[in-house]
C-alpha cells in the first residue's frame, strides 16, 4: 500500500501538471458543543495552518467525530438528533459551509452503484478549483484498479479510492475520520504512509480525527487532544508526543464514568430519529421540501441526468413494466371471467346483461379497480426500492460525502425520485390497464364466441368515449388521483430512507415503514378522492 516514490519526492506542488487549490488554515473560535444533555467543548479555539498535517485524538466517545462533521460543513447550528454547536468555524477566513473542504470518511462513503473511475469522475466534475490532477493521473499514482467494481475493491483499495475522489474534487483542505480504523497494526501503519505521501505530494491541509496515536502521530506536523475534562483542545508540544499514553489514560477513564450516566457522542450522532416523519412539522417540511424540489437545481447537469436515469429504471423499469402487466392480466381475467361464470341464474339474466355488463367492467377497470391495485403495488415494490436505495446510501455515509462535494442529497435524489414516481406511476398504471382490457376482451370472446370482439369493444368502451374526445371520459381526475399517489410515494419513500440509519437493520426497517405508510396513502387517495370524482359522475 505504499506509494511509489514519485508520489513523495516533491513538496513544492502538483507535479502531475494540474494546478491545484493552495492550501487554506482552519480555525475554530469559541467553539461550544453539545450533544444531547452532554457538553463537549466549551469555547474552544484551535488553528490548523495551511499546509500541515494537524492529528485530533482523544478517548473514544468524546465526539471527535462530531467536532469532524462540523469543521465539514455537515452539521448547522440550528442542531441535528441532539447536537448543537456555538461559535465559528472558518476556512481561509470565511465561514464553513458543506463543499469546502474534502472529506475521507471512515467507512469511505463511496458511490458503489459507479465505478471507480466514475467516483473520482464525480469528484472532478464538481471540482472545488478546476484544477485537480485528470483521473487517470489519479488511478495510476495511488494503485487503483479500474477494471473492478467498486463494491469488490480490497480495503485498501478503497481507502485509496476514497483519497484519489477527494483529491479530484481538488479542496484546499481534507478531513480524515479515523483512517486506521479496524486495521491491523501493519496495515495501518501503510495507511498512515499512503496519507504523508499523498499529503507531500498535494500538498493539503490535512485534518485527522483519531483514537490510533500510535499509528497516526509519527506523521504528523502537529497533535491536538480534545479533553473531555476541560472541554477544550490543547495542543501537545512535541517533546511530549511520546507521553501520550499516560496523558490520555485519566480522560478515558473520565468518559467511562460519564457514559454511566449519558450516551457516548457517537451514538447522538448516529441515533435514529422516531416515528412517521418525526412531527407534524417535519411532515409538512418534507411536503414543501417535495414539492421545492420539482424545480431541478443540478450543479453538474450531467449527473442530474445520470441520477434521473437511475431512479427512472428502478421505479418505471423493466422489472415494474412486467410486475404491473401481470397484475393486469390477473385483473382483467378475475372481472370478466367471473363476472360472467358466477352471475346468478346466468342462462336467462346473461343475454339480457351482457352490454351493461361490460359497460360496468370497463368503467370499473379504468377508473377504479385498476388504479387502486396498480399504486398498492407501486408504493410497495417501488416505494420500498427506493427507501432501500436512499436507506444504503444514509447508512454508508453517501449522502454526508455528496455534501463534502457541495451537492444538497435532495437534489440527485430527492428531484429524480420525485419526477420518476410522478411520470412513472401514470405510465406504470397504463400498462395496468392496458394488459387488464386485453386480457378482458381474451376472457370474453374465448367465452362467448356468438358475440365477438366488435361486441365486446363498443360496450366495453361505451361509458369511456366520448365522440371527438381522443382521451376516455374521467382521465383528468384519474390523472389528478394517479399523480397525488405518486407524489405522496415519493416523499415517503425518499424521507424513510434519509432517516438516520445506525445497521442494516434500520435500513429494513425503514423498508416495511414505506410499504405500511405508502399503501395506506394511496389507499386514503383513493378513498377521499371517490367523494368528489364519482359524485361529479352522478
Amino acid at each position: 500500500m505504499v506509494l511509489n516514490e514519485s508520489l513523495s519526492n516533491s513538496k513544492n506542488g502538483n507535479a502531475l501538471g494540474s494546478p491545484a487549490a493552495a492550501a487554506q488554515g482552519i480555525q475554530l473560535s469559541d467553539l461550544s458543543i453539545t450533544a444531547g444533555n452532554r457538553e463537549l467543548l466549551n469555547d474552544a479555539n484551535a488553528t490548523f495552518n495551511p499546509g500541515e498535517i494537524t492529528i485530533i485524538v482523544g478517548p473514544s466517545g468524546v465526539g471527535k467525530s462530531i467536532l469532524l462533521r462540523i469543521i465539514a460543513g455537515l452539521l448547522g447550528h440550528h442542531g441535528h438528533d441532539g447536537i448543537q454547536y456555538s461559535g465559528t468555524v472558518t476556512i481561509d477566513s470565511k465561514p464553513v459551509r458543506h463543499g469546502a473542504v474534502g472529506v475521507v470518511f471512515q467507512a469511505f462513503a463511496l458511490f458503489d452503484e459507479l465505478s471507480p473511475r466514475n467516483n473520482i469522475r464525480f469528484a472532478r466534475d464538481h471540482d472545488h478549483g478546476k484544477g485537480s490532477a485528470s483521473i487517470d493521473e489519479l488511478t495510476s499514482q495511488l494503485k487503483i484498479p479500474t477494471n473492478v467494481p467498486t463494491s469488490r475493491l480490497s480495503g485498501g483499495q478503497r481507502q485509496r479510492l476514497a483519497i484519489a475522489r477527494a483529491l479530484a474534487f481538488n479542496p484546499p483542505a481534507i478531513l480524515f475520520d479515523e483512517p486506521t480504523s479496524g486495521l491491523d497494526p501493519s496495515t495501518g501503519r501503510q495507511v498512515a504512509q499512503l496519507i504523508r505521501d499523498t499529503h507531500d505530494k498535494f500538498q493539503k491541509t490535512s485534518v485527522i480525527v483519531t483514537h490510533d496515536y500510535e499509528t497516526l502521530v509519527p506523521i504528523a506536523d502537529r497533535v491536538i487532544v480534545l479533553n473531555p475534562s476541560n472541554k477544550s483542545l490543547e495542543e501537545v508540544p512535541r517533546e511530549k508526543w511520546e507521553e501520550l499514553e499516560t496523558l490520555l489514560a485519566p480522560m478515558s477513564k473520565t468518559v467511562t464514568l460519564r457514559d454511566e450516566e449519558t450516551e457516548s457522542a457517537e451514538n447522538i450522532l448516529s441515533r435514529s430519529a422516531t416515528g412517521f416523519f418525526g412531527g407534524t412539522t417535519r411532515c409538512v417540511e418534507s411536503v414543501l421540501l417535495g414539492a421545492a424540489s420539482l424545480l431541478p437545481i443540478w450543479k453538474s447537469l450531467k449527473w442530474g441526468a445520470r441520477y434521473l436515469a437511475h431512479y427512472a429504471r428502478l421505479i418505471a423499469g423493466p422489472t415494474a413494466w412486467f410486475y404491473l402487466m401481470m397484475a393486469g392480466i390477473i385483473v382483467g381475467f378475475v372481472t370478466t371471467h367471473f363476472t360472467f361464470q358466477f352471475l346468478p341464474f346466468g342462462s336467462y339474466t346473461e343475454p339480457l346483461l351482457d352490454d351493461d355488463l361490460l359497460l360496468a367492467i370497463g368503467f370499473a377497470l379504468y377508473r377504479i379497480f385498476v388504479p387502486i391495485i396498480a399504486t398498492v403495488l407501486i408504493a410497495a415494490r417501488c416505494g420500498a426500492a427506493v427507501t432501500s436505495d436512499v436507506g444504503s446510501k444514509q447508512y454508508g455515509n453517501q449522502n454526508d460525502a455528496l455534501l463534502t462535494f457541495g451537492v444538497k442529497p435532495r437534489s440527485y435524489l430527492l428531484t429524480p425520485i420525485m419526477f420518476s414516481f410522478l411520470i412513472g406511476t401514470p405510465f406504470l398504471t397504463l400498462i395496468a390497464f392496458m394488459a387488464a382490457k386485453y386480457t378482458s376482451l381474451i376472457a370474453f370472446t374465448v367465452t362467448h364466441p356468438h358475440h365477438g370482439p366488435d361486441f365486446w369493444d363498443f360496450h366495453f368502451h361505451r361509458r369511456l368515449r366520448t365522440l371527438g374526445q381522443p382521451l376516455y371520459d374521467g382521465t383528468g381526475w384519474l390523472m389528478l388521483k394517479l399523480v397525488s399517489c405518486g407524489f405522496g410515494i415519493a416523499i415517503i419513500s425518499y424521507f424513510q430512507g434519509k432517516r438516520s440509519k445506525n445497521s442494516t437493520t434500520d435500513v429494513s426497517r425503514s423498508v416495511t415503514a414505506t410499504i405500511l405508510w405508502a399503501t395506506l396513502f394511496v389507499l386514503t387517495i383513493h378513498f377521499i378522492f371517490a367523494f368528489f370524482e364519482f359524485k361529479a359522475i352522478g
